[in-house]
């Protein structure tokens, strides 16, 4: 639960930030403005459904900039750290004070298992379950296949085994009671995916080539 009301301030603040993540995300792959309202939105619900106390400004930048070091780079490997690091000097330069700030890049460098540093703080865990909320459903495992590279089959293993992994890793049991039906669709989805693959597969291991009659033709195994 939200342990109180935004100030004016913070509000004003709050839309400030908004309006510079809408226009640095708008270009964006995969992670555009979309993905990151859906997130902000995601972890407003989960904080009005847990029991603990949550700071509403804290929790709302925290989701804002939690993908904006994945803007202007090609690698998402570091963004949380990198997206630290922006949200850092921005919120400095608009005067939040260090306490808060620091609050909010923790959870920007903590929101991704990539920092291999594991949300500690409950706004933290917050933002980190409305992240994977949104890698769920067809739309979630549509954006995770933006920009891949590699074979069709290799990115959709992939990215199939990583979407079913995230449901299991939400933190509270409110985020999987609003993340029943995308975990759901994911499972069809994901079964329907693997079908197709194993469907596609078995058709080019048939290929009816055209040669000669008496000419004995073997399809190479994949290497």
């Amino acid at each position: 639960m939200f342990e109180r009301n935004l100030t004016r301030k913070e509000f004003e603040i709050i839309q400030q930030i908004e309006s510079f993540i809408r226009d640095k995300h708008r270009h964006e792959a995969g992670h555009d403005y979309s993905h990151v309202l859906a997130v902000a939105d995601y972890a407003i619900q989960i904080a009005q459904a847990i029991p603990e106390e949550v700071d509403p400004f804290v929790v709302t930048c925290g989701a804002l900039f939690h993908d904006i070091g994945r803007v202007g780079t090609h690698t998402g490997v570091l963004h949380g750290l990198r997206g630290a690091t922006i949200a850092r000097e921005y919120l400095e330069a608009i005067g939040v004070s260090p306490d808060i700030r620091d609050k909010i890049t923790r959870i920007v460098a903590r929101h991704t298992p990539t920092t291999r540093q594991p949300p500690e703080t409950v706004e933290e865990k917050i933002v980190y379950d409305a992240d994977g909320l949104d890698r769920l459903g067809l739309m979630g495992l549509l954006r995770g296949l933006m920009g891949k590279r590699g074979s069709t089959q290799d990115i959709l293993q992939d990215r199939m085994r990583k979407r079913l992994s995230d449901y299991k890793k939400l933190h509270f049991e409110a985020s999987r009671r609003i993340g029943e039906e995308l975990h759901d669709e994911t499972l069809r989805v994901t079964q329907r995916f693997g079908a197709a693959l194993d469907e596609r597969n078995g058709e080019v291991t048939r290929i009816d080539w055209p040669v000669r009659e008496g000419v004995v033709v073997e399809t190479p195994l994949p290497t």
